[in-house]
């Protein structure tokens, strides 16, 4: 396996590999993202795409190698969820 290119991933596409990482469906993924299955499946593809991947299993593997990288301040999952309304 080569080395992927993180660096193509947008911040977001960053927290659902991490998700990924953690053999979530993409159900889960919409859940803890607050977005829709829908989207979150679309996320997974376009990662699929940049990372010239063909499986979640893939995916996982890179999460895992690359989990310090991932979890930098500039993807923090906090930064992604939408806030409530009040």
């Amino acid at each position: 396996m080569r080395d992927p290119d993180l660096t193509r991933l947008t911040p977001r596409e960053c927290v659902v590999l991490v998700a990924l990482g953690e053999c979530l469906t993409n159900a889960d993924i919409a859940r803890r993202c607050h977005i829709t299955e829908r989207t979150a499946k679309k996320h997974v593809a376009s990662i699929f795409v940049k990372l010239d991947i063909a499986s979640r299993a893939e995916a996982a593997v890179i999460a895992a190698l690359r989990k310090r990288e991932l979890r930098s301040p500039r993807v923090s999952f906090r930064t992604l969820v939408v806030p409530a309304r009040r």
